[in-house]
């Protein structure tokens, strides 16, 4: 949640989702311009999303950021051969996501981000960040 707030108090919309089916199915919808994703899903691994999530992009490669408390070396190398743009382990700075996710925008879209409300359908040439995070793995 603190992550939200915070991306959130910096104009960016953000969108929640606790599944990787409810997250793959937002992303079809919404087409965001990036996803923040956990590896610990309760429906399935988050690796196994990564080149799925990838696929959705509008003219070039869905940007994701996985964001885990997985440290390992395996998972790490795992996540950049399936595309992720870029790996921060939990405990982080919420500066340091901010700042990552600024970067991958920067080079992705235009660096701008514009709040979307969940409720309304998204306004075109607006900027989308979803977190896929899994429930059980919440840390506020």
């Amino acid at each position: 949640q603190f992550l939200r707030i915070s991306l959130e108090a910096y104009g960016a919309g953000v969108q929640t989702m606790a599944t990787a089916a409810a997250g793959l199915a937002c992303c079809e919808q919404v087409l965001p311009d990036l996803v923040v994703l956990d590896l610990g899903l309760p429906d399935s691994e988050g690796l196994n999303i990564l080149p799925r999530l990838k696929r959705l992009g509008r003219q070039q490669p869905l940007p994701v950021l996985v964001l885990t408390v997985r440290k390992e070396q395996q998972f790490i190398e795992s996540a950049k051969t399936l595309g992720a743009d870029a790996y921060l382990t939990n405990p982080c700075f919420v500066a340091d996501v901010i700042e990552t996710i600024s970067g991958l925008l920067e080079t992705n879209t235009p660096p701008h981000l514009s709040l979307v409300v969940t409720e309304s359908p998204p306004i075109e040439g607006t900027q989308d960040t979803l977190l896929i995070k899994g429930a059980a793995n919440r840390k506020p």
